[in-house]
């Protein structure tokens, strides 16, 4: 109980209180009796002077019996008649000070006992509050506004739930926005899926035709086989995004070559840059290294090459270099292709979004590419010209301690 800053106040101000009221009541009759003791001796006074006027010959004799407590007032006043106005005052300030400290006790113990009734209804009202705020929440009403309090037992657990009131709402938010986000992506692919799979049903009606040629034949099961190669890398894809997502994927941190970097990237679409007439030009020095995870790292630059490729034409050229600072090292990938309209570039990294409508591209590369960069502290950005070309700039930051 102690432990709680409000008890402790409650407590502490009811003792001051007490120990007013005590104080006052200690001083009162300290006073009072004072006053009765100033009476007493005036009394006395005054009987041993009547006693003496009217025998003169007992002075004696009535001083030593009221030094020595042998005869007591009302002897006097049976045996010498005096007046007994004395002896009711002296009692009647007796009563006063015991109905007087008795009063102050009384009330004393009244105010503890109401002060003691509003603490516990101030606790109850702030307790009820506390519990009208978590009956909101089972609701799904987070519109609350819990008061801050001082140290104590209501301040504890006003902060827990206000602390465990803020996490179901954070779930709640991060949840609707999974829940959101799954929605578009299932939409996404089954667009994305969508359209290999009509043509093949429309390629395979063809091949039932018996009268089709050979030559036809083949050229339809090639179509269905690239269609198919775009839905397993679609496939493949998406599991990687989804991979990242989920936060499952560990990136490792070793030291790599950029050169080789690049030329690994490069290898998977090697031929098709060839048939096209694409000439890359990798300028990288061979002493740059960076601190990346290899594999994925390399996933990144293939969708920026395959992205460049895609949007340069025949004959064009991609050209990739690289520097290095204190803060960090930067690669640079170039194309002499059509360049992307200023409007579409904030869009260009978001999951399923298509430059041109027309592409063959999913629009997934740049997306995963981003993220691959971000997990490893990096970043990515775009410079392009509509005409001119564009330029994809990657930037890894050093460990600076």
């Amino acid at each position: 109980m102690l432990e709680n800053k409000n008890v402790k106040k409650f407590f502490i101000k009811t003792i001051l209180i007490l120990l007013i009221f005590i104080i006052i009541s200690a001083g009162a009759s300290y006073l009072i009796f004072k006053a009765y003791q100033n009476t007493l001796i005036d009394s006395n006074n005054k009987i041993i002077s009547q006693i003496v006027q009217n025998h003169p010959e007992l002075e004696e004799e009535i001083i030593s019996s009221l030094v020595k407590g042998k005869t007591s007032n009302k002897d006097f006043i049976r045996n010498y008649r005096i007046n007994a106005n004395y002896i009711y005052e002296l009692n009647n300030l007796k009563k006063v000070i015991i109905i007087a400290n008795m009063s102050i006790i009384m009330v004393s113990i009244i105010v503890a006992i109401l002060m003691f009734i509003s603490y516990i209804k101030k606790e109850h009202i702030e307790l009820s509050k506390i519990s009208k705020s978590i009956n909101k929440v089972l609701n799904n009403d987070y519109s609350i506004n819990i008061k801050e309090y001082e140290d104590g037992y209501i301040s504890s657990l006003s902060n827990d739930v206000y602390k465990v009131i803020t996490e179901l709402k954070e779930q709640r938010d991060i949840s609707l926005k999974d829940k959101k986000y799954l929605e578009e992506t299932l939409s996404d692919i089954s667009h994305q899926l969508k359209t290999p799979i009509t043509s093949m049903y429309v390629i395979n009606d063809l091949l039932e035709n018996n009268d089709l040629k050979a030559s036809s034949k083949h050229n339809f099961l090639n179509k269905n086989k690239e269609q198919l190669k775009r839905i397993e890398w679609l496939v493949t894809s998406l599991l990687k995004l989804s991979r990242l997502d989920s936060g499952s994927v560990t990136l490792l941190k070793e030291k790599v070559n950029i050169k080789e970097l690049i030329e690994k990237a490069i290898d998977p679409i090697r031929v098709n840059l060839e048939i096209k007439g694409i000439n890359v030009n990798n300028l990288v020095n061979d002493d740059l290294f960076i601190t990346v995870d290899f594999n994925w790292t390399k996933e990144a630059i293939v969708n920026i090459i395959k992205n460049a490729y895609e949007y340069t034409p025949s004959n064009g050229t991609i050209t990739i270099d690289a520097l290095t600072n204190p803060l960090y090292t930067e690669i640079n990938i170039s194309d002499t292709g059509c360049g992307i309209a200023s409007d579409k570039i904030p869009y260009i990294f978001d999951r399923f979004y298509k430059v041109n409508n027309n592409s063959d591209s999913i629009g997934i590369g740049l997306n995963m590419t981003k993220r691959i960069i971000r997990e490893q502290l990096g970043e990515i950005t775009v410079h392009s010209e509509v005409g001119k070309g564009t330029t994809f700039t990657i930037k890894f930051y050093k460990n600076i301690i």
